[in-house]
């Protein structure tokens, strides 16, 4: 199947039953966000991140909100750490048995939004590590685990990673290295489908998930001021996004799909419905 007709094809059937869902960068936002919803549709979730104050902070809250402390799994991981990736991969395999969906959300856009020429080497290398070495890296762990699992002549265990579109790069405030290394997830998710297509591989899918702007602390971070009023147009909460997406990833079916909050079409739209708030701010 080629990229281009899995992008028209439906998206999402009825899920197969409680799933074991991995979720990378799961401590606020978007991440946190889709776990209450996986939590709330009778899941087991894992969920990672580096911070384990935060990350301890998030259980409660998902604890709190969802009753289910006994399905719900934390591990401090940095997808930066090399070694990560295999810790993270035999600790949800010793929680859930089994893993049906790993989204690879962890990611940063870097230290602060400025031109290339003001970043520093580390905050360049930091961002390229964590969004595009890191994905790899989670991407190779999961499937391993995933191809030692009962096999299927068609997807039952689906890996999404979070990347850019040309059009989300082109309008995104971000830095060059975010930008970037986004781009190469993408990237990285269609090799990889090639690559397992051609070795015969047909019980994983590996699928594109594309939120669009989401209103988070990474989003903000060093924003300059004059660009605020576009991402409060523009950005949308993370918890209405989650409520978009989880359902389309819980019952996605094949390979290849391109899970999105918005249309292309409804992304370059709005973009561009704030052209005039942009002129404004300048």
């Amino acid at each position: 199947m080629s990229d281009s007709s899995a992008s028209r094809l439906p998206a999402s059937a009825a899920p197969e039953g409680p799933l074991g869902v991995v979720i990378t960068g799961g401590s606020r936002g978007l991440g946190l966000a889709m776990a209450q919803r996986f939590l709330a549709a009778g899941d087991a979730v894992v969920l990672c991140a580096r911070d384990a104050e935060r990350l301890e902070v998030a259980r409660a809250e998902l604890v709190t909100a969802t009753g289910a402390g006994e399905r719900l799994h934390t591990v401090a991981c940095d997808v930066a750490d090399p070694e990560a990736a295999e810790r993270l991969a035999d600790f949800a395999v010793e929680r859930l048995g089994s893993i049906h969906r790993w989204l690879n959300n962890a990611g940063t856009a870097g230290r602060h939004k400025r031109p290339l020429v003001e970043l520093s080497a580390a905050d360049i290398a930091e961002t390229c590590t964590t969004n595009l070495t890191g994905s790899m890296q989670l991407c190779a762990a999961a499937l391993r685990r995933m191809q030692a699992q009962p096999a299927a002549p068609e997807p039952r265990y689906h890996l999404f990673n979070f990347g850019f579109s040309g059009l989300g790069a082109h309008f995104s405030r971000t830095s060059i290295p975010h930008r970037v290394s986004k781009l190469g997830v993408a990237e990285l998710s269609r090799q990889l489908r090639r690559e397992l297509q051609a070795s015969g591989e047909q019980g994983i899918g590996v699928h594109e998930l594309r939120p669009g702007l989401v209103r988070t602390e990474l989003l903000l971070a060093d924003l300059p001021e004059q660009a605020r009023p576009i991402i409060d147009r523009l950005a949308e909460p993370p918890e209405q996004v989650a409520d978009a997406l989880v359902p389309r990833v819980r019952g996605i079916t094949g390979t290849g799909r391109t899970l999105q909050y918005r249309s292309p079409l409804a992304t370059l739209v709005r973009a561009l419905s704030a052209v005039p708030t942009l002129r404004r701010v300048r």
